[in-house]
């Protein structure tokens, strides 16, 4: 299913995106560029207490509330899958 099928505003998407992508690095201190493809977990060293740090973060940058109650496992595999829950489970805050 595309984000497209989804019901999924891309251009809002990419926002999310481009904007975790900033957020991760600054919370991880990283010189080197996050991307959409990068793994959380594996790649980034993703952690309960970061993924609360990047959701918290997300909704001031965005002016959103994200609905993390129905995040599953398959969510939170990269950068992009993270970035398609939230653009499809946030509301404008």
């Amino acid at each position: 299913m595309t984000t497209q099928e989804a019901g999924v505003d891309n251009e809002f998407r990419q926002k999310v995106v481009d904007t975790m992508c900033t957020v991760l690095a600054n919370l991880l201190n990283r010189t080197d560029p996050v991307s959409e493809n990068m793994r959380l977990m594996e790649e980034l060293g993703m952690s309960s207490t970061l993924g609360l740090e990047l959701m918290l973060e997300l909704e001031e940058r965005l002016q959103i509330l994200i609905d993390v109650e129905r995040m599953g496992q398959g969510d939170t595999t990269t950068v992009g899958a993270m970035a398609s829950f939230v653009a499809s489970h946030s509301q404008p805050a």
